[in-house]
């Protein structure tokens, strides 16, 4: 922050303590903040399926949207594939782009309940 002293000149206020004081802070509540969202991720994985864990990990990570909204949506349909097909709420601002939901718009006939193999769910 910056301040004009009365002959109009600004004046750097990053040295002095109160902007100390103020940082310190700031990074104190933001290392509070990253260990309780360490410590409620850590919870979650430890409830969702082996075979979904690894979209869990990467949406957290943000290295993925697609893995995130597809955790998302398999996380509240109970990580039923099936359910996740069968999806009615059409008021999810996100579900056109839910999974499989672009492909076609009705439920398949044969829809799996569980992931064919490790490598297809973490796609």
């Amino acid at each position: 922050m910056r301040a004009e002293t009365k002959t109009g000149h600004l004046l750097s206020q990053a040295g002095s303590p109160k902007a100390k004081t103020t940082n310190t802070l700031y990074r104190h509540r933001e290392a509070e903040s990253n260990e309780k969202r360490a410590r409620q991720i850590s919870e979650r994985l430890a409830q969702i399926p082996r075979a979904y864990r690894g979209i869990y990990e990467r949406a957290v990570a943000g290295k993925s949207r697609k893995a995130a909204l597809h955790s998302f949506c398999l996380e509240c349909c109970g990580w039923q594939v099936k359910e996740v097909f069968l999806c009615t709420d059409l008021g999810f601002p996100l579900y056109p782009y839910r999974p499989r939901s672009r492909a076609s718009h009705d439920t398949p006939k044969s829809v799996p309940d569980e992931p064919e193999s490790k490598e297809s769910c973490q796609r």
